[in-house]
């Protein structure tokens, strides 16, 4: 019995009611909270069910006055504030819908709620996300996100698979899928939480996760773009995900079944149907065994019956899946796979009558600094369940990782291998255009070796290309950004140290946003639904947006330029390529984009009291932008005295650098070094001694002067040149170098003003 002035605390316990600990007095029951005190004591207890020592109960009230039965939520407050109920027809008063005039109930629930179709939820995803190669990414994107897998593989089958030994079940649908697919493995496996977020539209269980890809995608979603059903098979599973049941019973959607453990007629599933294993044999795997990972099979929606599909009624022919595949072949020789920590190798195969290898590439990590490896940063934020909370252990100051390492991509792109299950009687000339095939690829590796030792990169369609690339990238403050989005606030920058590239944005993968750099910029951008932009400032850019919007202005104004300064500050003082080579990665005025301008602006800068030049002179001493100046030569004849030049101005106290011209262009655009011409170079050098200025030297480079300053002097120029060649003894005769008032004298001999003439 419930005591007079007590209610029982009760709380919701894996789908029962149980109570909370006892009150300190020893009552089972806890004093009555003041917002019930004005409530009559119930009347009586009645046990449901006895859960071992623990007494289950429900506290029923009487009938004119009590909470609502689910009383942990507020509705109970509400219930019992206001009193028994109205009905609306009767006037009758009653202790809670449906309840008779005694209070006891005749009320049915009936289950009511939202419906979501996968098919109609499926249909607005991809009207709005891209149609192209950029599911190859998402699958990549997958296989990087369990952590596990080293390896990819997609392919292109162009066969058609038997159809007799197949299950009976919707046998029409079934026939369909052993035509032309494209298939993606890893050897990462799935695991619990991976078969749920497959089966997950919207709600995807890595969209708060700091540490996975997948959050910036919509992964296996864009899959449907190429068919009505995906196939997988992971371990011993194998399911089928199926939006407009063609194979499920009504409201699953899909199926499921363990192909090693479930029988069929007592027999497994690859005896019982041998037919509906074999798309999978183009990959290795026979189903005899467990799979040591992933594969997702997608056929191709075929022409004949694309109307059929309630979300994608379009065909994704043979020619168009041929086309995307051979695009992405060749972005292989691109940077998708730079900012990637777990996935090494990546491969392309296509099958017809046999399977073969045509493209791979390899991401071969080099020495770096210990600690500075980017799998780091992914080891990190696999502390944090959710950014969330990584934000806030940034926010009190947690030491974070930074990223200086040297990454080896090599490619190659000619077919090169054989791996297919059944072409057993052309055993002998598939041995030959394999040996055929890797002869080229030696011939290729050796190209590339002779054209890395020249400091070039070799690229050839027969063979292959080799990239190195510096990681450069760190965490950044959060002080300074109002309303974070729920994104990682890092940024890193891919440098090519073989020549300048094609600058790119990146979020992991890469994005088709050109930032007009010659490097690549990976950052957590706020990115919009179709991957295909970020949001940036606009007018009508307001909410939520406006916030998105001033975090990647942050990244892009702030950040970026603070770690590209860094990164060609390292590389100016440290001898990891030439200065030539270092002086590339500087961006070009003419390469700027919308957008990022504003990096070069911040860049520039930065750079301006930094050590990132050097003296053109003899010394070569590392020089700031700010503290430099650049000699102007503006005849060929000056041009080819400007080593000399340097020299002497360096020795007359000028830091006289001399780097490329569009560094020079940048650095004069913001404002950020000193310009000065042949004719302050000669003030500065007649204050040399005779011992440091030569006097033969010093006579070709007033003769190239006077050479400049009969095409392009003003008067006044003449003028200030005229009252310097007067002081100088620098008109050679044969009695010696003399000023030019002394050499052109009226009665100076004429021998003397020969030699003159002719100098």
């Amino acid at each position: 019995m419930a005591l007079p002035g007590a209610w029982p605390t009760l709380s919701p316990t894996g789908g029962c009611y149980s109570r909370r600990p006892k009150a300190a007095s020893g009552s089972n029951f806890l004093p009555v909270p003041k917002r019930f005190a004005h409530l009559p004591p119930p009347t009586r207890t009645v046990h449901i069910c006895s859960c071992g020592p623990m007494i289950v109960g429900m506290l029923v009230l009487r009938a004119a006055r009590r909470p609502a039965r689910r009383f942990w939520s507020s509705r109970c407050v509400r219930t019992a504030q206001r009193g028994p109920r109205q009905s609306g027809l009767l006037g009758q008063t009653t202790g809670m819908p449906g309840a008779d005039v005694d209070g006891s109930t005749n009320a049915k629930n009936v289950p009511f709620g939202m419906k979501i179709s996968p098919s109609a939820t499926l249909q607005n995803l991809l009207r709005h996300y891209p149609s192209g190669g950029q599911f190859f990414l998402e699958a990549l994107q997958n296989a990087e996100d369990t952590d596990r897998a080293t390896h990819f593989c997609a392919l292109l089958d162009l066969s058609t698979h038997p159809i007799e030994q197949i299950r009976p079940q919707q046998s029409v649908w079934r026939r369909r899928l052993q035509g032309p697919a494209i298939l993606f493995y890893d050897n990462g496996g799935f695991r619990d939480k991976d078969w749920k977020s497959l089966q997950q539209i919207y709600n995807s269980s890595k969209k708060h996760s700091p540490s996975e890809v997948g959050k910036y995608g919509m992964g296996s979603r864009s899959f449907f773009h190429i068919g009505d059903i995906l196939q997988i098979v992971s371990g011993s599973k194998y399911a089928i995900l199926d939006p407009d049941e063609r194979l499920s019973e009504n409201g699953e959607y899909g199926e499921k079944l363990d192909f090693l453990a479930d029988t069929f007629d007592g027999q497994r599933f690859v005896d019982a149907f041998p037919d509906e294993c074999s798309p999978f044999h183009g990959l290795g795997h026979t189903m005899q065994e467990a799979l040591n990972g992933t594969i997702i099979r997608v056929p191709l929606r075929a022409q004949q019956w694309a109307a059929e599909s309630s979300f994608m009624p379009e065909a994704f022919t043979l020619e168009r899946a041929s086309h995307i595949f051979e695009d992405f072949a060749k972005a292989f020789s691109g940077p998708m796979a730079l900012f990637l920590c777990r996935v090494s190798r990546l491969e392309l195969f296509v099958r017809k009558e046999k399977l073969l290898r045509v493209a791979s590439l390899e991401l071969r990590p080099e020495p770096a600094l210990p600690g500075k490896e980017l799998v780091k940063v992914k080891e990190f934020l696999k502390k944090f369940e959710t950014v969330e909370q990584l934000q806030e252990q940034l926010r009190q100051g947690t030491p974070t990782p930074e990223v200086l390492d040297i990454v080896r991509m090599e490619k190659i792109t000619s077919p090169t291998d054989d791996k297919g299950q059944d072409f057993e009687e052309e055993v002998k000339e598939a041995k030959e255009e394999v040996k055929e095939a890797k002869e080229e690829v030696e011939r290729a590796k050796k190209e590339v070796k002779e054209a890395k030792a020249s400091g070039r990169t070799k690229e050839s369609e027969v063979g292959g290309s080799s990239s190195r690339w510096l990681r450069f990238g760190r965490f950044f403050s959060l002080e300074e950004v109002s309303s974070p989005p729920e994104e990682v606030p890092f940024v890193c920058l891919a440098l090519p140290l073989d020549g300048p590239c094609e600058g790119l944005a990146f979020a992991h993968l890469p994005l088709s946003i050109k930032t007009g750099l010659p490097v690549h910029v990976h950052a957590g951008f706020a990115l919009e639904d179709n991957r295909r932009g970020m949001w940036r400032h606009a007018e009508d850019t307001d909410g939520s947006h406006r916030s998105w919007a001033d975090w990647n202005e942050h990244i892009i104004g702030k950040v970026v330029p603070e770690v590209y300064a860094d990164a060609l500050t390292y590389l100016a003082q440290h001898e990891v390529m030439a200065d030539a080579d270092v002086f590339g990665l500087w961006p070009r005025l003419e390469a700027e984009k919308d957008g990022f301008q504003v990096v070069n602006k911040q860049l520039v800068a930065l750079l301006a009291n930094r050590l990132v030049l050097r003296s053109a002179g003899c010394s070569k001493m590392p020089v700031a932008p700010q503290e430099a100046c650049f000699l102007e030569t503006h005849t060929t004849h000056l041009e080819q005295l400007r080593a000399d030049l340097q020299n002497l101005c360096e020795k007359a106290g000028r830091k006289v650098v001399n780097p490329p011209q569009h560094v020079v262009e940048l650095l004069v655009h913001y404002k950020a070094i000193e310009k000065f011409d042949c004719l302050d170079a000669v003030r500065d050098i007649l204050r040399l001694g005779s011992e440091e200025m030569p006097q033969e030297l010093l006579s070709q480079i007033l003769l190239a002067l006077l050479h400049w300053a009969g095409k392009s002097f003003n008067s006044t120029q003449l003028e200030v040149l005229a009252e310097l060649l007067r002081k100088v003894e620098w008109v050679p005769t044969p009695s010696g170098h003399v000023t030019i008032d002394q050499a052109f004298d009226p009665v100076a001999p004429l021998p003397d003003l020969h030699v003159v003439q002719q100098g």
